[in-house]
């Protein structure tokens, strides 16, 4: 490696996320190393010296989009330095080259991507793909405030998965679960709290896992409880937790918490129990229901989300109104629909009765008007009531009025005026399906 040098002092840098949190936080980890090397961040559509893209390869769509914004950026200045990294810079680095990136960093160097930056720059040959590996034991971390980063903060406690469902390549491009340690996702926490933080969420592959993989079951609520001990962390919110991790002691945890929010994400992907096994995924519908209706009566007025995947190999009619009909039965506040992408390598691949696009988009939107119509009825059991909001400090750009987050995942424009990181209370006095509207009291 030679000696690191910038293109410039203070160069420009642009950061573009596709795909998941998980995604998001790591742009955001990406960003503040970024500054500490004495980097300028600016916007992605700016004009910038480095546009770095963190990929995304979970469906065809992640694929394309990863691919149109290292073109954009390469249309944007033909003369910058391009880095795709990333989960489908892990799958398919020539075609990332091939889009425009001139160096493309692998799962397992993401960690050391400023310093593979650097000494590109200076002239050092690439990682060869041979050499990516999909997975580090060096997490990303964010020690204070994100240049361009969200009010609230993300912290990455897992990554990898070892579930291999039978439509899903993550496990091959992230490779095995491996727990961060307590110690130094409580030691992040308080200095990102130390900044100005109030509201963190727990993120990673399959946060669930969370101290599995080192023998320890219960390591997910204690971390919870040791990070409920950090004077002036308000807010932590658990972002998605797999159906067989919802546990008892979990959802305990978070109904006897003041700090943990009123909001579960559990995937759900099919409501059939037939379609569920040739997913491989490791439970019934029964016992998903019984999850959901648990953590609705522990814990009232909880936002609970599910993602759920239409038009699996062999899904019939029959199999989709098994899954339409449980999902309207269920307490759940939002859905996130996607159609089945197939991925090369994946069994599912193999699968016979792959279904057409007309069926797969007739199945969505269904799904799609369903939780439309869940959401807006979540947010209309808040009219004449008040909801703490954590106010984003900024204006909505169409009505001008202020945005702020309740702890159970309503999105909330007020009138009034507030500074970013505070707690407002908020008498909601009309709503709509995708967001709320109120006064400050």
């Amino acid at each position: 490696m030679g000696t690191p040098i910038s293109i410039s002092e203070n160069a420009r840098v642009a950061l573009q996320n596709v795909g998941c949190k998980l995604n998001a936080y790591e742009v955001e980890a990406l960003a503040h190393r970024l500054t500490e090397r004495g980097y300028a961040i600016v916007p992605f559509g700016s004009e910038a010296d480095v546009y770095v893209v963190n990929t995304c390869t979970v469906t065809g769509a992640g694929d394309a989009d990863s691919r149109k914004a290292v073109r954009r950026a390469r249309r944007r200045n033909p003369n910058a330095e391009i880095v795709a990294t990333g989960c489908y810079a892990q799958r398919r680095p020539a075609d990332l080259t091939e889009a425009g990136a001139d160096l493309v960093v692998g799962n397992g160097q993401k960690a050391q991507l400023v310093e593979l930056l650097e000494a590109h720059l200076a002239g050092a040959e690439p990682p060869a793909p041979s050499a990516m590996r999909p997975r580090t034991e060096q997490f990303l971390a964010i020690d204070g405030a994100v240049p361009q980063g969200r009010t609230r903060g993300s912290l990455q406690i897992q990554d990898g998965c070892d579930e291999h469902c039978t439509y899903c390549i993550i496990p091959t491009v992230r490779g095995h679960s491996a727990s961060r340690p307590a110690a130094e996702v409580v030691a992040q926490a308080q200095r990102m709290v130390s900044a100005g933080y109030r509201e963190l969420a727990l993120t990673g592959v399959h946060t669930g896992r969370y101290g599995f993989d080192q023998g320890q079951p219960e390591a997910l609520v204690e971390l919870l409880e040791a990070l409920e001990q950090i004077d002036g962390l308000e807010r932590i919110r658990l972002n998605s937790i797999e159906p067989g991790y919802v546990n008892d002691a979990l959802i305990d945890q978070a109904a006897a918490s003041p700090a943990i929010c009123r909001h579960f994400h559990v995937p759900l992907q099919s409501g059939d129990d037939h379609i569920l096994k040739r997913m491989g995924r490791r439970y019934t519908r029964a016992y998903y229901a019984e999850r959901i209706e648990r953590i609705a009566s522990r814990i009232p007025d909880c936002a609970i989300g599910a993602d759920v995947m239409v038009g699996f190999p062999g899904e019939t009619d029959a199999h989709f109104a098994q899954t339409r009909a449980l999902l309207a039965d269920l307490p759940l506040t939002y859905l996130h629909v996607f159609p089945f992408s197939q991925r090369e390598g994946t069994p599912a691949e193999r699968l016979p009765d792959h279904q057409d696009a007309a069926v797969k988009k007739e199945r969505s939107q269904a799904l799609i008007a369903l939780s439309a119509a869940k959401r807006l009825a979540f947010h209309q059991r808040f009219v004449g009531r008040s909801l703490r909001v954590l106010a984003e400090g900024r204006s909505d750009p169409a009505t001008g009025l202020q945005v702020g987050l309740s702890d159970n995942y309503v999105k909330v424009l007020f009138t009034g005026s507030a500074e970013p990181n505070e707690f407002v209370d908020v008498q909601i006095e009309q709503v709509r399906e995708e967001l709320t509207f109120g006064a400050r009291r």
